[in-house]
């Protein structure tokens, strides 16, 4: 599959047709052909039928007062592979009689028929946090590092000549607490801001961010001192990005270094774990190393580390000791973690 700016184009305008109320332009849109569906948000939206799909599309534009109240988050996908495509996009939609508005999520799947694109398939959801179900899911750092892990990314990029690779996976504090009080409105605004510090800051500093997902990265860098400098920099990035007395968005960061020419097996589902399982031991606004990044660095006196915490560590048999890096970020003093 590859990125299809045809296909991006097409899901744009799509956005803009029910945006606008252009009926005309939907119903072009929608395939008639046996096997449509299109499922939405309530219980009940779950159609089987293009032409019925058109006829509620109408329904409920008309509704609307003439179209969706949408306004765009951010630029929709699209991708292709041979005569399928699909693509999505993300939007926030202020009811008409009133209210703070949600976050709408739609994908489709098209298919090309007699040389144009048509939606056989769309999908459209205000989603809600997995614990407001009853569900206690991973959704970020481990969930990464999972994927990371089945994927098995290239990283000779990010390659010390020794083979070795330090990982550093970041996070937010406390992000679905966060979510609630702030609104996904104002969530996903800030989330875009957090996301362009961390990525910005670690392309300064020769890292490569190996997957990002929701308000968690995976970073990896070519050497432990690189990776550090750029912990603290991104720390110091937040602190003065989010500077409101009292902010809440606090990033924690844990620091691996593994050898992953020799043994990708062994790295991969090892070392990757283990950075992640270290992530989830830091607090909001530290940045904590495994024992092997200490012992690496404290001996150049470059950095400076707190006493050690020893924990255990989920999936990972034994005691380890972790170490927590002495920032430079000014007035962390005075902004004491948030525990939840």
């Amino acid at each position: 599959m590859e990125p299809s700016e045809e296909i991006r184009s097409i899901v744009q305008r799509f956005f803009e047709a029910l945006r606008d109320g252009d009926e005309e332009a939907v119903s072009s849109r929608i395939s008639r052909q046996a096997g449509f569906e299109r499922y939405g948000s309530d219980p009940n939206e779950w159609w089987r039928d293009g032409e019925e799909a058109v006829l509620i599309f109408r329904q409920q534009m008309q509704e609307l007062g003439g179209g969706y109240p949408f306004e765009l988050i951010e630029e929709p996908t699209g991708y292709r592979e041979g005569g399928v495509g699909w693509g999505g996009f993300q939007a926030w939609v202020v009811p008409p009689v009133g209210g703070d508005g949600a976050l709408w999520r739609a994908t489709f799947v098209l298919h090309l028929e007699h040389g144009d694109w048509k939606i056989v398939q769309a999908h459209s959801a205000m989603p809600v946090t997995n614990e407001s179900r009853g569900f206690q899911l991973t959704t970020s750092v481990d969930e990464i590092a999972e994927s990371v892990r089945i994927a098995r990314p290239d990283l000779s990029t990010a390659s010390a000549p020794d083979g070795t690779v330090t990982i550093a996976f970041t996070d937010i504090e406390g992000s679905t607490r966060l979510n609630d009080v702030m609104g996904d409105y104002r969530w996903f605004e800030m989330l875009r801001a957090h996301n362009d510090v961390v990525t910005g800051v670690t392309t300064e500093h020769g890292g490569s961010v190996v997957k990002g997902q929701g308000d968690g990265f995976m970073l990896a860098f070519p050497s432990a001192r690189r990776a550090l400098r750029c912990a603290d920099a991104i720390e110091r990035a937040m602190t003065e990005r989010f500077n409101d007395p009292g902010s809440l968005i606090r990033v924690r960061i844990g620091i691996h270094v593994g050898e992953t020419l020799r043994e990708a097996d062994d790295f991969f589902g090892h070392a990757v774990s283990y950075a992640a399982r270290i992530a989830n031991q830091a607090i909001g606004g530290e940045v904590v190393v495994s024992s092997l990044v200490h012992d690496l660095l404290a001996p150049t006196g470059e950095f400076e580390f707190g006493e050690p915490r020893v924990v255990e560590l989920k999936g990972i048999s034994g005691v380890h000791k972790i170490f927590p890096l002495a920032l430079t970020v000014a007035g962390m003093e005075e902004r004491p973690p948030v525990r939840w």
